[in-house]
Parts: C-alpha cells; structure tokens; sequence
C-alpha cells in the first residue's frame, strides 16, 4: 500500500515512530494533488513550502522526543469558509476573491497545535450556500467517479480531495447537508456534530443549531481522530460543553447486536427518488440482521422542511444584509433567491418556526427513547450534472425551495442530531451510495463506534465497501 492510500491513523502511527518522515508523507501527497487536482479543481489554493517548512519542524521535533499532537505530521485540507492566516480565503465569493486573513479561525489554530500540517483550502459554494461546489472565483469541483456529475456540496472540494487521496483527513463545515450530502456522493466519511462539540466563535447566532465545523475521512477511526482534535470546549461558543476527547481516540466497534436500529428511506417526507428508496432497500435488506432489533420506523418530521426553510432565512437575513446591499449583482442565485425569499417571512412565520423548532426536538428525544440509532440515505437522489445548482425536479416532481431536494439532511440540522456519514457500495448509475447514521444529542462518539461496526461488516463484502475512483491515466 503506498503512502497516500494509508488512513490518517496509520500514517500518524508511522510518523512518530520514526518509520516515515513528515516531510516524505506530506511530498507523496503534494505529489498527488499536483497529479489529480486539475482534473478535480478540489483544491482552490496551496501553500506547498510553508507546509514544507512545517514538516521540517515537527520531524525535528519528534527526532528530539518533544511531545507532538494528534494530528502529527498529518496532511491537512481546510475548507475555503474557514480563517487561515495569511492564506487567500474567498468563501467561495467574488466578494472576497482576494481576501486575506490575519488570524485563523479557533479551529484552524487547534489543527495547528495538534501538529497538523496545512496543504492547502479546498473549494465550496459561495458562503456555504446549496449543494453543489461550484462559485463564481473557481468553478466547479467535479465528481472523482464521474466528471460529468458535481462532488456536491458544500464541502464538496474537501470530498473530493479525499476520495482522490489527496489528503489524508480534511475540514467541513455543514449548515444543511454540508458535510453529508459531497461524503455520499464522493465514497467518503463525515461527522456533522452535535452543536458545541466542535466551538465556531463566527456563528451569525451564537445560540444556533446550525453553521457546524466537522470533520471528513477515508475511515471512521480517522473521522474520529480529527474529531478528537477539533473538538474542546471553550467559552467563545456558548453551545460548547466539557467532553472528553479520548472518547473519539482508538474507537471500539459497537456490537451490533445490543443496537436498537430504525430504517428509514425518507424520514417520512423527504422526496428520496424511487431509486435511490430501492438502493436503499437493498442494503437494508442485507444488513438488518446484524442488529438487535430492526424496524422500520422514523420520528415525525413532517414540518422539518418548513422549519428548516424558515430558520434558514433568518440566518440569511442577518448574514447576507450588506452582500445584498452592496454587491447583490456578485452573488450566486441560491444566495440571492433565499436572502429574497427571506425578506417576505412575517412575525408570524419565525414564531411558528420557533415553535415547531422546540416540538422537532422533544420529538427526536421521544424517538430515541426506544431506539439507539435512526439510519437512512444520505442523499435523496445520485449525483447530479455539475451545471446545476440544485436538484429542481425528482421523480416529475418539482421542487418548492434550492434546499427542498435535500430533505434528508436538512431535516437533521433543524433538529441538531449527529450524524456519521458511511459509504455503502454504490447506487444503480454506478455512483457512491451512503448511509446517514443519526443519533441522540451528544451521542457522537457512540455513532462513530456503530459505523465502525458497520464499515467493519461492509469491507467483507466489495459490493458493499467504500467505493475507490481512479484517476485518469493511471
């Protein structure tokens, strides 16, 4: 196995005891993404010598013994909606074609102390906004097993770059599907976190389910490692809680068969496409009998899409006043029509959001009083061509809202679970196919341990196991 094919935890394994240098392990993935990253246009910038030189200095301190952190050595993507300092950062915005941080964000700087080593931003849609990665500075990040097809979105750059190996680990963030809908389309693993696990001091409102940092891996053990190093409690965010990280370090695989599961295709209004609802049964099929207990079952979520979409605006509102004012003719569509479509919101519709947000949740509290874990597709259709913003049309029906198509995820940002993301083989056009594994708040690291269990199960079976692209020419 070459060095660009071996999970985050090996590698780091590898690095501090002395059997790999950083500086060898960061070049064979410079070399990768010098290789792929034409082709994909996962990548939106890289700072190759800085990364170098931060190599150089971690090899010196682990030949003298120094203490080094998780993620020592380790090849690093940061998504283009975080602060790096001194690094060209846009949001996937001409707003921002040329801007320069001066400081990083409060997770890139944790990355940087847990040892890290920064190779670049990977590209987004502007300010996070729909599910398909393509802006107006970089343009489209294709699909890794289909060019034709977007990586989604918004993360979509980060899960790309990963399905192509050309990082080992790499950060989301995830408002509405963010980190779930580009890790099923592109055969990769996400966490979307419970809100606080992971503090982000930039939250338009600090008290806000939404707008989460996460991470994104080849393997859940590598999910769980950046996990670990991402996430501690701090008093910037005031949804951040005391945890402990070592509950995401060297994860044990649940036994399955202590596992109350319920399945679900659509979470009982999503409109999941008869065959992404076939796949879905497939695999259902074939692997309810490793649980304890399977049913089909989901919480009552009707009201989830309406809730989302109202909320969502709100977020916009505050977010997106002087972009709108000031550059509107700069801004994507998707950008444009929720920050209109926001403006019409009465009094009436955010109290009735506010509401309905609160019975969401007490509902999910009810449910997982008699399940462990809630599993369904990660995305309600297969990836879509790359011209597209957003899916309009499923099954001859149309779609209300740019967000209305992805029902699946959107519906668990409202209710601030967290979510696994796992590939399951691939869907009937040959594309990935994934599983949303969705647990009780703060069950994170539990939900990472069933998706070990799960992947464990999946690798025996090649039909069922994370799906590899190939690059061109090779």
């Amino acid at each position: 196995m070459t060095v660009i094919e071996q999970s985050a935890s090996e590698l780091r394994r590898r690095v501090t005891r002395k059997e790999l240098s950083p500086l060898e392990v960061l070049d064979a993935f410079i070399a990768r993404i010098e290789r792929a990253n034409p082709e994909i246009n996962a990548f939106t910038v890289t700072c190759f010598d800085e990364a170098r030189a931060a190599a150089r200095a971690m090899e010196a301190q682990i030949m003298a013994g120094e203490d080094v952190g998780l993620l020592a050595g380790l090849p690093l993507a940061i998504k283009d909606m975080s602060l790096t300092k001194g690094m060209r950062t846009t949001f996937g915005s001409l707003i921002y074609e040329n801007h320069i941080p001066d400081r990083d964000d409060l997770v890139v700087q944790f990355l940087r102390e847990e040892g890290a080593i920064i190779c670049g931003k990977t590209n987004t849609t502007e300010f996070g906004a729909g599910n398909n990665t393509t802006n107006f500075v970089f343009g489209p990040t294709v699909n890794p097993f289909d060019h034709a097809r977007t990586s989604g979105g918004s993360s979509g750059g980060a899960a790309a770059a990963l399905a192509m190996d050309m990082v080992p680990i790499a950060t989301g963030s995830d408002t509405g599907g963010s980190l779930r809908v580009p890790a099923t389309f592109c055969g990769v693993m996400s966490l979307k976190p419970t809100p606080g696990l992971v503090p982000f001091e930039r939250r338009i409102y600090p008290f806000w389910p939404f707008q989460l940092q996460g991470a994104m891996a080849r393997t859940i053990d590598d999910v769980g490692l950046l996990t670990a190093a991402m996430a501690r409690d701090h008093s910037i965010d005031p949804m951040s809680y005391p945890r402990d990280r070592s509950d995401f370090l060297n994860l044990e695989a649940a036994d399955l068969k202590s596992i109350r599961v319920a399945f679900s295709p659509d979470l009982g209004f999503a409109p999941t496409s008869k065959m992404i609802r076939r796949v879905f049964d497939d695999r259902v099929a074939r692997i309810q009998g490793l649980f304890g207990k399977a049913e089909a079952a989901q919480p009552d979520l009707t009201l989830a899409a309406r809730v989302n979409w109202v909320i969502r605006g709100l977020q916009y509102l505050g977010s997106q006043k002087d972009h709108y004012a000031e550059h509107k003719d700069k801004l994507s569509p998707n950008v444009r029509v929720n920050y209109e479509q926001a403006l019409e919101l009465t009094t009436e519709d955010i109290a009735w959001a506010f509401q309905e947000h609160g019975n969401l949740h007490r509902e999910m509290d009810r449910f997982f009083g008699y399940y462990d874990v809630l599993i369904c597709p990660g995305a309600t259709v297969s990836p879509f061509p790359k011209e597209d913003h957003y899916v309009a049309v499923i099954d001859g029906e149309e779609q209300a809202t740019y967000v209305a198509w992805a029902g699946l995820t959107n519906a668990l940002s409202t209710t601030g679970n967290p979510v696994v993301c796992l590939p399951c083989g691939k869907d009937e056009e040959g594309m990935p196919f994934g599983f949303q594994i969705v647990g009780p708040r703060r069950s994170d690291a539990a939900m990472l341990r069933i998706a070990k269990a799960l992947e464990a199960a999946f690798a025996n079976a090649p039909d069922l196991s994370r799906p590899v692209p190939s690059l061109a020419g090779s």
